[in-house]
């Protein structure tokens, strides 16, 4: 079942996806809900992120292949940082943008960015402690981000990446939640302009989706709605302004999102 959430006529609500349109639901789809007859044509409607999350988790290095390649480039030292979940926070407000929505690049970062297509987890329900085995049902399901960043970590000595990560726009997701695929064996593939760029399988996952839940609800309580990105399978290219990046997950659809600057100020 695809999730979808948008808005129509100024209502914005929650509808279930069935090919080119979307019915509305009534009620909470983190609690009891029923799918209505109200239908809407999906090139009617403007789709919204996914989800409001209170929080917006996201796990780097999490692919052998993107371990390997950053290693090469700064040092074995990389290599602790994989031994345990490391996980970090995208701003959940200005950062979060729908499919469709541009990704705008600020003044005062490089005048590129970063793309890293990415399977996203959406939680169902509060998680604390759980385990990787009951990790599954506390999931609701599954939609894609792009983890858009500018330049290394330590540009401008911004350490804690608060730039270079969580800037407003940087962090696109959708186009739907999908509630019913296998998370660990589908594949990844970002085009630019129309042109495939990357592609990779969540089979080279390090730490698979159900371990990272456990993971992070360890020690931080994992609430309805929020979402954790399970990182990238390669390195990416730069993208400049004017082009438009996909990422595609086929059992979920496609995340689109063209690249503009800041107006100057």
């Amino acid at each position: 079942m695809k999730i979808a959430r948008f808005i129509v006529d100024g209502f914005a609500c929650y509808g279930q996806v069935e090919e080119a349109e979307v019915r509305a639901i009534q009620g909470s789809i983190f609690g009891d809900y029923r799918v209505t007859g109200l239908t809407f044509p999906l090139s009617r409607v403007k789709l919204l992120p996914p989800t409001q999350p209170v929080n917006f988790w996201n796990i780097g290095l999490n692919y052998q292949h993107h371990l390997e390649s950053r290693v090469e480039e700064y040092g074995e030292g990389l290599r602790e940082r994989i031994k345990h979940l490391n996980p970090f926070l995208k701003g959940s407000g200005s950062s979060i943008v729908a499919t469709g929505e541009a990704i705008v690049i600020p003044p005062g970062l490089p005048d590129f960015i970063d793309y890293e297509g990415e399977l996203c987890i959406v939680i169902g329900r509060p998680a604390h402690r759980v385990s990787p085995e009951d990790a599954p049902d506390y999931i609701l399901g599954y939609t894609i981000a792009d983890d858009v960043g500018a330049g290394p970590v330590w540009f401008h000595g911004d350490f804690t990446n608060w730039r270079t990560k969580t800037s407003d726009s940087f962090a696109p997701v959708g186009p739907w939640i999908e509630t019913e695929m296998d998370p660990h064996n589908v594949d990844i593939i970002v085009r630019v302009n129309g042109h495939e760029e990357q592609r990779g399988t969540t089979r080279d996952m390090v730490r698979n989706c159900y371990e990272i839940v456990s993971g992070i609800s360890r020690y931080c309580t994992l609430h309805p709605g929020d979402i954790i990105s399970t990182g990238s399978p390669s390195p990416s290219r730069p993208l400049k302004p004017g082009e438009v990046v996909e990422v595609e997950i086929p059992e979920i659809g496609v995340l689109r999102n063209p690249i503009v600057s800041a107006p100057a100020s």
